[in-house]
């Protein structure tokens, strides 16, 4: 396990695009290799806070961690009939921690949310200077930061319950380390009551 140079914190392996961005001309390969940086950065809070450094190959990276949002935000809208629009919220999952390929990730309190949210956002943009081609990943990225439609507000709820529907999964006891008290949507919160019920 080393440190990633851009920002401290803990990864698999450094960033690839800085390898490659030399002899990359297509922008789409430009964002690939700069995106497939999240398969390579530890969700830091599981290993600094919570189960330790020597769990480096247990931890999920925060790609496994966006997939997971975005699968989650698929079943629960399906399971429950939610009215919302669940292509929007599959891709907000899906981009909602483009922010850390540059930023970091963050732990809570590490920073301030201005703080986090600036340098988030430098970093979103310093990735999409590399896109010369139309797309929505900023807007959608705004979208969630600022909480702009129902679609944000259930993607940011789904976001906190990912990490404690998998604390049991770690051998965690959720309430050790997580407040539930963000969970207001009643769907949620019936995942994560029986979740606790869960052997740890």
């Amino acid at each position: 396990m080393e440190k990633d140079i851009n920002n401290k914190n803990y990864v698999k392996n450094q960033n690839p695009y800085n390898k490659y961005k030399d002899n990359i001309h297509n922008d789409v390969l430009k964002l690939y290799y700069q995106f497939i940086h999240l398969k390579n950065l530890y969700r830091q809070g599981w290993l600094t806070h919570i189960i330790g450094l020597d769990a480096e190959n247990r931890v999920e990276s925060v790609a496994d961690h966006s997939w997971s949002v975005t699968i989650l935000c698929m079943s629960i809208i399906q399971k429950y009939h939610l009215d919302l629009n669940l292509e929007k919220c599959m891709k907000i999952a899906l981009v909602h921690e483009l922010g850390e390929i540059y930023a970091g990730d963050f732990i809570p309190n590490q920073v301030s949310k201005e703080e986090k949210h600036k340098l988030e956002e430098q970093a979103v943009d310093s990735l999409l200077n590399e896109a010369s081609f139309d797309n929505n990943f900023k807007e959608l990225w705004l979208e969630y930061e600022n909480q702009l439609s129902e679609e944000a507000v259930f993607v940011k709820q789904v976001d906190k319950l990912e990490p404690m529907l998998q604390a049991p999964a770690f051998g965690v006891k959720t309430k050790d380390y997580f407040n539930d008290e963000c969970i207001t949507i009643p769907c949620l919160k019936e995942l994560l009551e029986e979740s606790y019920e869960l052997d740890v």
